[in-house]
């Protein structure tokens, strides 16, 4: 008898809103006959616990097979895609806002902007941001101030919140779930060094210098 190959390509990310369970369907494109897909669709992969907290889940390729082997032992199943499935499970669906979207568009604007035209006019000045402070002061109020506290107080608070969003931490505590920039630079190191050891390991293997 010849035996059903199954071809799945599970994705790479998926949004879950609003769902106790989350299905092969949810997470994957399978490609069998419609019989067996309609069945393999419908099998679940995850039950959600709490219902009412946004959390984020890991599927791999190895729970997939499982779930699929228990329903067809017979089956072969070929992985086309991405080994693992990030989950990212959201109590409601997010509505959207275009009123508040097109506000938070022309905040960062104005941030950009402003932030741009800063960095540029003490570029000219040779880095000297005292001086910059100052002419940007006498651009807007015509005065000749040393210190323009009305810049330089919202410039200090700026720089903290830029740096704590940033890296994602007020001292041991992470503001989200997603890793900072520095987190996911280190995870990108290491993952270089471990290519660069299998080179060269390999390489020491087949007797080259």
């Amino acid at each position: 008898m010849k035996q059903h190959v199954i071809y799945i390509r599970p994705y790479k990310k998926t949004t879950i809103a609003e769902k106790s369970g989350v299905y092969i369907k949810d997470i994957a494109d399978i490609h069998a006959s419609s019989a067996v897909k309609n069945q393999i669709n419908s099998l679940l992969i995850l039950k959600i616990k709490n219902l009412n907290k946004k959390d984020k889940y890991l599927i791999t390729i190895i729970d997939i097979i499982k779930v699929i082997l228990n329903a067809f032992p017979d089956v072969i199943i070929q992985n086309v895609g991405d080994p693992e499935v990030l989950i990212d499970y959201v109590p409601k669906v997010p509505k959207e806002n275009s009123l508040w979207e097109w506000t938070k568009m022309i905040i960062v604007s104005v941030i950009i902007f402003a932030g741009a035209t800063l960095a540029i006019m003490a570029y000219m000045k040779d880095a000297a941001l005292d001086k910059t402070f100052v002419v940007v002061n006498r651009i807007f109020t015509g005065e000749e101030v040393e210190n323009p506290v009305w810049i330089t107080i919202p410039y200090s608070i700026g720089i903290a919140v830029g740096i704590i969003t940033f890296f994602n931490h007020i001292g041991k505590k992470k503001l989200t779930d997603d890793p900072s920039p520095m987190q996911v630079e280190i995870d990108q190191y290491e993952n270089n060094v471990e290519t660069s050891m299998i080179d060269s390991m390999i390489v020491k293997k087949r007797g080259k210098p």
